[in-house]
């Protein structure tokens, strides 16, 4: 065989899975489609180009030259092909960025050439990123002829067919990763807090969408309760050369639930004050401030334990009323309770008796709205507010449960006040008889309060 006739001109592709038309005729072609990353390792990055030929008679030897686009790949190596399994030469110039090759047949195995098959094959990398370009490997022309010989030393016809196409992805960022987040546990269950979330979102440098996966640490689905705790979302996506990111969002459930409560103190109110309501919830004690106008407030997002559902929850304004119970319902996420209170309990034994009569005559007069004793919120202590102690004396709280207090009292003598240090309450014995009981109230009736009323715990009373 004559070294003369072993040319041929060549391309590089990548083979792939999917075919290539080529045109009618003797061809002499560069195959391939490569996708990878210009984030991964150089070996990673490397694809191999081949050049083929097809609908020859019997070519036994081939010549060509293969031009790369530096910008897009960089040359590697080059080794013989499946079918011309000789290289007899091989040359790549950096400057005008070529290679110029020679290969040849097995003589002694295929003496009378092929009509098919692959005639070298030539491996790149991709240093930038790039979207389907189809010229950054071609036949080249120039530098020596293109051939394709027989056994004869005959240059065979053919043409030149360029199909390699390249796309190296760039890695990519997720888009729009939500923000943790902390919220209470849901009402009306013990599972923790349903959550949604928007999707990130993500599409490779080549602007191809990618899908975004989720997972959850405790491995439930995104329709799951999230548990009282902390669960970590892990949003991941992939694009077709395996470049990836991820990123992740934590929901912190905590260990408690909401309560909307709207609160009311009965009879006619026409003033503005702060109210300190004890609001009881299950194991749960809490003062929680009311703004109340002309009788009613309300307060968002008590902390109350969570709990499957609540039957009963009581409230009582610590100074003023008796303890009142209401039946929460759920309300989207939180529960919501009303509570409706009787006044007239100013020692918070949460019952009304003499004794809290005995308060209201030490309070008697000028007073500020939400005072003790200011039963109405008004600027004084007054009948307007025993109005309020005969509307309910005698009457217990109704908390959840049996009533645990003690029983209301119709008398106590100045001498057991004194004892219980409560002897502030002395003057409120109006009619001077040692007892602080009904007649006391039955003389406050017909003669309101006199001048002089108010005496130490510690001195004997003086003459009215």
């Amino acid at each position: 065989m004559k070294l003369s006739s072993l040319f041929a001109a060549g391309s590089f592709a990548f083979i792939a899975s999917a075919a290539f038309a080529v045109p009618t005729g003797s061809v002499m072609s560069v195959n391939g489609t490569e996708l990878n990353s210009t984030a991964d390792s150089a070996a990673v990055r490397e694809f191999v180009v081949s050049v083929n030929l097809a609908d020859f008679a019997g070519a036994v030897g081939a010549q060509a030259t293969v031009a790369y686009d530096s910008t897009k790949v960089e040359y590697v190596g080059i080794v013989a092909g499946d079918d011309f399994p000789t290289l007899i030469y091989s040359q790549h110039n950096a400057g005008t960025k070529k290679i110029t090759f020679a290969t040849g047949v097995d003589a002694n195995a295929s003496s009378s050439g092929i009509a098919a098959g692959n005639i070298a094959k030539l491996t790149f990398r991709t240093v930038s990123a790039a979207c389907s370009v189809t010229n950054a490997v071609t036949l080249s022309t120039s530098t020596v002829p293109s051939r394709v010989t027989d056994a004869n030393g005959v240059s065979l016809t053919y043409t030149d067919a360029n199909n390699v196409s390249i796309t190296s992805l760039a890695p990519f960022t997720l888009s729009g990763v939500p923000s943790g987040r902390t919220v209470a546990a849901d009402a009306g269950t013990t599972a923790g807090s349903l959550q949604s979330f928007t999707s990130p979102t993500a599409q490779d440098s080549c602007g191809t969408a990618l899908t975004v996966n989720f997972s959850r640490d405790d491995s439930a689905s995104s329709s799951a309760y999230y548990p009282v705790g902390t669960t970590t979302i892990t949003w991941s996506a992939t694009d077709a050369a395996g470049n990836s990111d991820s990123g992740t969002t934590t929901v912190t459930v905590s260990n408690y639930q909401l309560l909307d409560a709207s609160f009311a103190l009965n009879g006619s109110i026409t003033g503005t004050s702060t109210r300190s309501v004890r609001v009881k919830a299950g194991s749960s004690t809490q003062l929680v401030n009311f703004a109340m106008t002309n009788g009613s407030g309300s307060t968002s997002d008590i902390q109350v334990p969570v709990a499957a559902s609540y039957g009963c929850m009581s409230a009582k304004d610590a100074s003023h009323s008796l303890t009142s119970t209401g039946t929460p319902s759920v309300s989207g996420v939180k529960y919501s309770a009303s509570f409706s209170v009787d006044q007239g309990d100013s020692n918070d034994d949460d019952l009304v008796d003499i004794l809290d009569f005995g308060i209201y005559v030490g309070d008697f007069g000028a007073a500020s709205a939400g005072g003790v004793s200011n039963f109405n919120d008004d600027s004084a202590v007054n009948s307007g507010d025993y109005g309020f102690i005969a509307l309910n004396f005698f009457h217990t709280g109704t908390g959840c449960g049996s009533f645990t207090g003690g029983t209301p009292k119709s008398a106590v003598s100045v001498k057991e006040l004194r004892r219980a240090g409560l002897g502030n309450l002395a003057g409120a014995d109006l009619n001077r008889d040692g007892m602080l009981d009904t007649a006391d109230i039955a003389y406050y009736m017909q003669n309101g309060i006199p001048a002089r009323r108010v005496e130490s715990p510690t001195v004997a009373p003086t003459a009215w």
